[in-house]
């Protein structure tokens, strides 16, 4: 499924926003594309921008030079950053923003654009580095943004972007796929916990890495019964295992995706899968203040971007849960 597709299917306001603007040449400088986790929103900034450039229909055709340089990143008058996955130092924003401004654009286009993907794990030395070139945007020069926790960004930043949400989808939906598809994997339902895209989801399945997050995860809740094996367990082998950040952000996501569900098992009594039932009932008996845990573990997770001692930080999560 194209990302053009995509949008049409599961995400039409956006879809139809964005039609429109492209279509009516009224793009505005800058946006900021909101939405829960594991929504696409890295691939669609960057159809976006193709988009923008490319001169062959409305939406990015995928298939002319100046879409295929998009997408390895190589055309001239494009930035990118992954502000979660690539710590961005405040003077090599600064430095290659005030660039783009400040030169003329080097392709025929004549149009510049940044992507920011992951905009909230931007410091706020950062954050404020950038809004000075919100504050005066340049002729042809767009910005796009996304973000998995709109909270997360400076609100003078929200206030200079047109804002685009982009709605959760209905997991079962991805479960019907992979049946017709003939996909199978155990580990389906866990990666679809922390993701809004069918192909992702399958890549997950297959990331050896996130199967051993699931793997040692669901052995570290299930010992949680008693709070001594847990913490013997996460010592001795738990924390060997999450050893990079890759691994840290899989473990992250999918906690706070098992702690939202046990919220809303606590409240309407419903959770999304019922393979991880098991482990919300464990969570559910085991935590005093859910409210006060989810929002500690998602402040522990924008903590791994600050190269942070990633033993000491599951070891404070963990603490948080089993007070």
């Amino acid at each position: 499924m194209t990302i053009e597709e995509y949008l049409a299917k599961y995400q039409p306001n956006a879809y139809q926003l964005f039609k429109n603007v492209l279509s009516k040449n009224i793009f505005f400088h800058a946006y900021l594309l909101s939405g829960p986790k594991g929504s696409s929103l890295n691939k669609i900034a960057l159809f976006l921008a193709k988009s923008l450039l490319c001169e062959n229909s409305i939406f990015a055709c995928d298939n002319c030079s100046i879409c295929k340089r998009v997408d390895e990143l190589t055309y001239g008058d494009l930035l990118f950053f992954d502000a979660k996955n690539d710590p961005i130092k405040v003077d090599i924003i600064r430095d290659k923003i005030e660039g783009l401004f400040s030169q003329s654009a080097s392709e025929k286009r004549g149009i510049k654009v940044y992507v920011i993907n992951n905009i909230e794990y931007l410091s706020t030395q950062g954050l404020n580095v950038l809004l000075k070139f919100l504050e005066e945007p340049p002729n042809n020069t767009y910005a796009i943004f996304t973000s998995e926790n709109e909270g997360g960004v400076l609100s003078t930043i929200l206030s200079r972007c047109e804002i685009v949400r982009f709605k959760n989808i209905d997991k079962h939906n991805f479960l019907e796929m992979a049946k017709k598809e003939g996909f199978e994997s155990q580990y389906f339902e866990y990666a679809a916990l922390i993701s809004n895209d069918y192909e992702e989801i399958k890549e997950l399945c297959n990331d050896k890495n996130f199967n051993l997050v699931v793997d040692n995860l669901k052995e570290l809740i299930n010992r949680l019964i008693d709070k001594y094996s847990a913490r013997f367990y996460l010592e001795s082998t738990f924390l060997k295992i999450i050893n990079s950040k890759e691994m840290a952000y899989y473990f992250y996501d999918l906690l706070i995706a098992l702690l939202n569900e046990t919220l809303n098992k606590t409240y309407v009594d419903q959770i999304v899968f019922s393979l991880i039932e098991p482990l919300v009932n464990i969570l559910k008996s085991r935590i005093k203040d859910l409210n006060k845990v989810i929002i500690s573990t998602i402040e522990d997770e924008y903590q791994i971007k600050n190269n942070i001692n990633l033993n000491l930080l599951i070891l404070h999560t963990f603490k948080a849960i089993v007070l």
